[in-house]
């Protein structure tokens, strides 16, 4: 564990881009190899950063699911969870969920990340990682390549460029490749 943690998104995208709704076309895909690589992104974390959306999405279906339906839930439902919102006023009872909100968002974010701990990880989140990827908050961005096309659907594009630099790519045997990238300074 170090003094400064990393925040690490990691997405489902097809291969027109579009990072928005995996669960209707490459949950199919979320198997074998690329299964594994995605719980080993939470080896390293203990902490989860969720946007307004998926937080809302998630509260309502993890705390009923264990590890042996969806792997990473155990982890999901024990480990703190900040949700970033301009419109919430307040969570639900999902455990251990806080809220992060207000004019320096960034701040209590930065905060967060110089506290001791593992990374923080980045699930879905689609808002939240442009925002991260713009205020140069994200750290790591994994991004798992379904061979499908989805044809309609937001992408994590959304009019900045921002330059990243390609750490490691593989391939999987069900068809999907992994690309890890880092934000190139600015």
């Amino acid at each position: 564990m170090t003094a400064h943690r990393r925040i690490v998104a990691g997405l489902f995208v097809s291969m027109d881009g579009v990072v928005e709704a995996p669960e209707k076309w490459g949950m199919s895909y979320n198997t074998g190899e690329a299964a594994e690589a995605v719980t080993r992104l939470f080896d390293d974390a203990d902490t989860a950063l969720l946007g307004r959306g998926t937080y809302q999405i998630w509260s309502s279906f993890f705390p009923h699911i264990t590890s042996e339906q969806v792997p990473t839930a155990d982890w999901l439902n024990a480990a703190p969870k900040y949700v970033v919102s301009s419109s919430l006023t307040e969570v639900g009872q999902w455990q251990g969920s806080r809220l992060i909100t207000g004019d320096d968002i960034a701040g209590q974010i930065q905060a967060l990340k110089r506290q001791s701990g593992g990374n923080v990880n980045v699930g879905g989140s689609i808002t939240l990682v442009q925002w991260l990827m713009r205020n140069g908050l994200l750290d790591d961005l994994y991004l798992q390549i379904a061979p499908v096309i989805a044809g309609t659907g937001r992408t994590l594009a959304d009019g900045e460029q921002i330059p990243m630099h390609l750490q490691a790519t593989r391939a999987f045997d069900n068809g999907v490749v992994e690309a890890h990238y880092t934000p190139q300074p600015r």
